[in-house]
């Protein structure tokens, strides 16, 4: 799986599938579900840490068959699960739609943003959604209206709901040279703060009142190592994969962290990547 997450670490899987159409992801769905074999959905593989002995059953990945993006009437945007979160932000900036462009920093797709519910810079996907279409645990495709969908911090109910196949995203008529700026922004601050090794994007939740990369700074975890995983000695919050690195490195340098923070400040940090599958 290591070619398959953004932080190149990860044991291999039982099986892999890549759907080209929601019809097949239904097939699957209702094939891993009628045989009990356990199923894993991905897009792109941030925010995901594949411990080292890989993944026992079948991993979906939803990749370039949704990758798609069409403007609707009423300003709104219908786009696939398979969509990097930035080529969203872009394409409704082109279209003149404002809303979107706090996602251009966002790594990931769109499926895993919603089902986090992403956000940046005061801004979340969730607030945006009219309507998703899923196919749930039984192979049936559904959509589901905003009303039926619970969104929070960095966690929606769309988690229990199926596999995410596209959203409906409501936008609103904006200025297309302040979309611009505002979005080139955030870029910029991305490319400033985030490093450029392979990384899941953060690590840990944030604080109600502060960021958790603050409190890691502040308890002198900056360059903080064991192994090839490295806590990133440009933004406190990424641990990075600076060669080699295991999921027992990344595990391991987590509980540093932990303890680091919890030492200095009576702080329990809690980890926002989800962690899969089994240890050597």
């Amino acid at each position: 799986m290591s070619r398959h997450t953004s932080w190149r670490i990860g044991g291999p899987a039982d099986y892999l599938v890549c759907p080209v159409d929601i019809e097949e992801i239904a097939r699957v769905v209702r094939y891993s579900h009628l045989h009990g074999i356990p199923l894993l959905v991905c897009g792109n593989g941030s925010n995901l840490l594949v411990l080292d002995g890989g993944i026992r059953g079948l991993v979906m990945k939803i990749g370039s068959p949704f990758h798609y993006i069409r403007c609707e009437e009423g300003n709104r945007i219908r786009a696939g699960s398979g969509t990097p979160m930035p080529d969203l932000a872009r394409a409704a900036v082109r279209k003149g739609l404002a809303g979107l462009e706090f996602a251009g920093g966002i790594p990931g797709t769109l499926g895993g943003a919603l089902i986090m519910n992403a956000g940046a810079y005061g801004g979340n996907i969730g607030s945006l959604v009219q309507s998703v279409t899923v196919v749930d645990f039984q192979g049936r495709v559904l959509e589901l209206a905003r009303k039926e969908i619970e969104f929070g911090y960095r966690c929606s109910s769309l988690s229990s709901a199926g596999v995410v196949a596209e959203a409906l995203l409501q936008l609103e008529k904006g200025d297309p040279a302040r979309s611009e700026a505002l979005l080139e922004h955030y870029l910029q601050e991305r490319r400033r703060k985030h490093p450029q090794l392979p990384s899941c994007g953060s690590v840990f939740r944030n604080l109600p009142d502060q960021p958790a990369g603050r409190l890691i700074e502040a308890a002198g975890g900056k360059g903080l190592r064991v192994g090839g995983a490295q806590v990133s000695e440009q933004h406190a919050n990424f641990i990075v994969n600076t060669g080699g690195a295991t999921a027992k490195d990344v595990l391991a340098l987590i509980r540093k962290v932990q303890q680091l923070v919890k030492k200095k400040f009576n702080i329990e940090l809690h980890p926002e990547v989800k962690i899969v599958g089994v240890e050597n």
